[in-house]
């Protein structure tokens, strides 16, 4: 009888949560502290992007930030008295009586934060733009090749091959240099003009997504065809295969989520690439056009009046090395996550 009570009470066991790769993986993300640390910096250079218009020195100031097409605020109002501003000193502009230089001025005038802060937005949308665009065409390629074989996946890895044994710094320069070359000439018509008026409206912004995304899904085409190759020899592909699913099926239902996990990890790797591109082409004159604010622009402005005011060095400069530094970070990270061979016991 006392054996029966005894079966009958309940377990007071506490029981355990079923575990998940994911879970395994987020927890093992939120145990490294630069991941962590590059997510929230990222997390809030995104803001900062998108409210810009918000954050300036003239918002702040209570000055109306006006913008123009480019998307610029109106320091053009300012004149030659605010020239070589350090950082804290107050604008002697008559128009912006009470302003503030917090980070100083540029040589002709201009809030050296409220440049910063505006071109955010470009290298922001650069990483994700050109990241989006490597990963939906590297994936669909690679998908392809891989699922199909034989000389279908002979024939697209070898234009891969072929594209990656040109040298993709000098061809991303010549685009531009033919680009630029358009918009200077301006006697386009019809569907070229179209597209040239596109890009004068995002200040030049268009062309730079036109060439990072046309070249920069070449590495991600690669990995996408390796991961299918592996996938499409499992038990549970082999299986819906001999229960007459259809190809389509198969790539969207069962190889594509299993290889979309290490894809956005290595595009994650292959942001702070895209970033520094986009600064390289603005520093030499074949990035965004001016007067868009970019950082790449800033540092070729700075670095030509380096003697007389270096302090315009410093923000553009040290803004491009955290945001690198930031997604390389949480690269990293998400490799060691969601890679069970390289996680931290």
């Amino acid at each position: 009888m006392a054996v029966v009570e005894q079966a009958s009470k309940p377990s007071t066991v506490p029981q355990r949560r079923e575990r998940t790769p994911l879970g395994d993986a987020i927890q093992q993300l939120l145990k490294n502290k630069l991941a962590v640390g590059s997510i929230i910096f990222i997390t809030g250079l995104i803001l900062s992007a998108i409210l810009a218009g918000f954050l300036n020195g003239y918002f702040l100031q209570g000055f109306q930030a006006e913008l123009d097409r480019t998307s610029q605020p109106a320091y053009a109002k300012q004149t030659l008295q605010d020239n070589n501003a350090r950082p804290g000193e107050k604008s002697e502009n008559p128009n912006l009586q009470g302003f503030v230089y917090w980070l100083g001025a540029d040589n002709l005038g201009r809030d050296l934060w409220s440049r910063t802060l505006y071109g955010t937005r470009v290298s922001i949308a650069v990483a994700l733009v050109a990241g989006t665009v490597s990963l939906i065409i590297g994936i669909a390629y690679g998908l392809i090749s891989g699922y199909m074989g034989g000389r279908v996946d002979d024939l697209m890895m070898r234009v891969v091959d072929f594209l990656y044994g040109m040298p993709l710094l000098i061809v991303v320069i010549l685009m531009q240099v033919y680009f630029k070359s358009l918009q200077r000439r301006g006697d386009e018509s019809g569907l070229v003009n179209f597209i040239l008026d596109i890009d004068k409206s995002m200040g030049g912004m268009f062309f730079i997504f036109v060439v990072l995304g046309a070249l920069s899904w070449l590495s991600m085409a690669r990995i996408a065809r390796g991961q299918t190759l592996s996938i499409k020899q499992k038990e549970f592909v082999e299986a819906a295969r001999a229960t007459g699913v259809k190809p389509p099926r198969i790539i969207f239902r069962q190889i594509l989520p299993n290889i979309l996990g290490p894809c956005i990890v290595q595009e994650t790797l292959q942001i702070p690439g895209y970033i520094l591109t986009e600064a390289f082409l603005s520093f030499i004159g074949l990035g965004v056009n001016a007067p868009t604010p970019s950082w790449g622009i800033m540092i070729n402005e700075a670095f030509q009046g380096l003697r007389s005011s270096p302090h315009a060095l410093v923000p553009p400069a040290v803004a491009l090395t955290l945001t690198v530094l930031a997604f390389n970070f949480l690269g990293d990270g998400l490799r060691d996550a969601f890679d069970p061979r390289l996680r931290r016991t």
